[in-house]
């Protein structure tokens, strides 16, 4: 079972000229295989989660592709999308509960492609942030680029 940890992040969400940036790591048995990292302007946050989570289905459908994944987000935005939300706007022509287009329509559907394919090998599982998991703390200094963050947790995971 491959365990792909994702966050996003950025520097101060809503304002013009906004930094930020999504991050992950792909674990097996508690072995950190390979980390992936992207910084983005002109974002928000949960832009920068959902394409964490994107990069982590397009890895499970092409390097995992024989393997069950496990996507973890700590991110209730992104995990209840996947997992709920996305079949109800899918029905209802990407229209939201309060009869207005939903936000980050792009991204949305880009994750619907995904989900929807037949025989779909990830699940999207909430994962508390900030509680001390390695692998959604290193997937949090990676969106945010924080490289003495990051150096610290590869040691504590490779000891």
């Amino acid at each position: 079972m491959i365990e792909i940890y994702t966050d996003g992040s950025t520097k101060a969400n809503g304002s013009l000229n906004n930094r930020g940036g999504w991050g992950l790591a792909i674990m097996q048995n508690g072995i950190l295989l390979e980390t992936y990292n992207e910084s983005s302007f002109n974002t928000t946050n949960n832009r920068e989660e959902i394409k964490a989570v994107l990069k982590a289905f397009e890895l499970a459908q092409t390097k995992y592709k024989n393997e069950e994944c496990i996507i973890y987000s700590d991110s209730l935005y992104v995990v209840n999308i996947c997992n709920d939300w996305i079949y109800k706007w899918a029905r209802n022509n990407w229209i939201n509960s309060k009869k207005q287009i939903i936000e980050n329509l792009d991204l949305v559907k880009d994750l619907y492609k995904y989900i929807n394919i037949d025989f779909f090998n990830c699940q999207v599982v909430y994962c508390k942030s900030h509680c001390g998991i390695l692998g959604n703390e290193l997937a949090d200094a990676l969106a945010r680029s924080d490289i003495i963050k990051i150096e610290k947790i590869k040691h504590e995971i490779i000891s």
